[in-house]
């Protein structure tokens, strides 16, 4: 962190109302009480599962190739609970998840290092949920867990301190203010980004946004940039979000999202124009997924969905947004656009397939 910024930090910090104010020697103790709730993430490429996957193990070490190899992933987390969760972005453990050959490595701060089983993961909102295991399968002793603040009270200007592993370099720290929030920056559906001038490069991904009281508000995971490194914005996924999925990631490994079983495109006023369409606003179904709850309860291809339970509808992330509301099973009620006549219909809906949960928009 450079003296500018240390300095006007500690002037914000000790200018607000944040509890009692906060000198400039406060700083370094209270990065002392949160780093070690911090965690470095890294994957590593078990040699031994790929060969005997592919049936080549034997083969391959006779000519005494490495069991072990380090793979790219790198990033970082936060412990939750003391029995050893951790947050973390989806694309940081995203190697793991789709190849078994794949381990997750945890480093804590005490240079301890431990595996990491996957509990769950949501790439739709780009979270992970991990559990760590010392090798007789119990959680560590002497973690310390983080503790989860409150995003809907973040102000605009409040200070935040980031922590994490940027191009590898452990437990690095920086500053600076919530620059904006409520940011969609186009990576899903569910964009709903803290934004903030704290530099965050890549490898800080996963880690965690504190406020002044040590409380983590969001999860470091973006950033704008022209080079590839910090540029002066970054954005973390508010923390609250992280907690709406967090128990479904527990008890499911997943989000069980409801889905209507079609591929779709935003209507615009020249999107209606070129095709001459009924309707300037809403969601055209372009095709139908077969034997989908749309394909089988009377949705057609070019149908405009325009209303989903009385709320009208004009972008794909408002629909994304809605259905989330709703559960498998639940009925949808949507008034739809078809040809000269408005219609009023019901869907029961099914579960999400998870073959298709890497699909980011389009596809609901």
């Amino acid at each position: 962190m450079c003296k500018l910024s240390y300095l006007l930090l500690t002037a914000l910090i000790s200018n607000t109302s944040f509890g009692s104010p906060f000198t400039p020697t406060d700083l370094p103790d209270l990065v002392d009480r949160m780093a070690p709730s911090a965690v470095h993430i890294s994957t590593k490429m078990d040699q031994r599962k790929q060969f005997k996957m592919a049936g080549w193990g034997d083969f391959f070490q006779s000519f005494g190739i490495p069991e072990d190899q380090q793979a790219g992933s790198l990033g970082t987390g936060f412990i939750i609970d003391m029995d050893g969760s951790i947050l973390t972005n989806y694309h940081v453990i995203e190697q793991a998840a789709e190849n078994q050959a794949v381990d997750i490595v945890v480093t804590l701060k005490d240079k301890r290092q431990f595996s990491a089983k996957i509990i769950g993961k949501d790439s739709k909102t780009d979270i992970a949920l991990l559990k760590l295991r010392d090798q007789a399968g119990r959680t560590p002793a002497m973690i310390l867990p983080a503790k989860l603040g409150d995003s809907e009270k973040v102000r605009i200007g409040e200070p935040v301190i980031a922590i994490g592993n940027p191009f590898g370099l452990d437990y690095s720290v920086s500053a600076g203010i919530i620059s904006s929030k409520n940011r969609n920056i186009g990576q899903g559906p569910f964009d709903n980004y803290l934004q903030t001038d704290a530099a965050i490069n890549p490898g800080n991904s996963g880690g965690p946004l504190f406020n002044t009281k040590g409380e983590v508000i969001g999860i470091n995971s973006a950033i704008f940039s022209r080079s590839g490194q910090f540029g002066g914005i970054g954005f973390a996924i508010p923390i609250n979000d992280a907690k709406s999925v967090l128990e479904k990631l527990k008890k499911f490994g997943r989000v069980p999202r409801p889905w209507l079983g079609v591929i779709t495109r935003q209507v615009t006023p020249t999107l209606s124009y070129v095709y001459n369409l009924p309707a300037e606003q809403g969601i055209l179904v372009l095709n139908l997924i077969q034997s989908a709850p749309a394909d089988t309860q009377g949705i057609r291809v070019g149908d405009i969905l325009i209303e989903l339970n009385g709320k009208k509808i004009t972008e794909l992330a408002e629909l994304e947004r809605e259905m989330a509301k709703l559960k498998p099973n639940d009925s949808a009620q949507f008034t739809i656009q078809r040809g000269a006549r408005k219609l009023k219909t019901s869907v029961k809906l099914e579960e999400f397939p998870p073959q298709l949960n890497r699909v980011r928009e389009g596809v609901i």
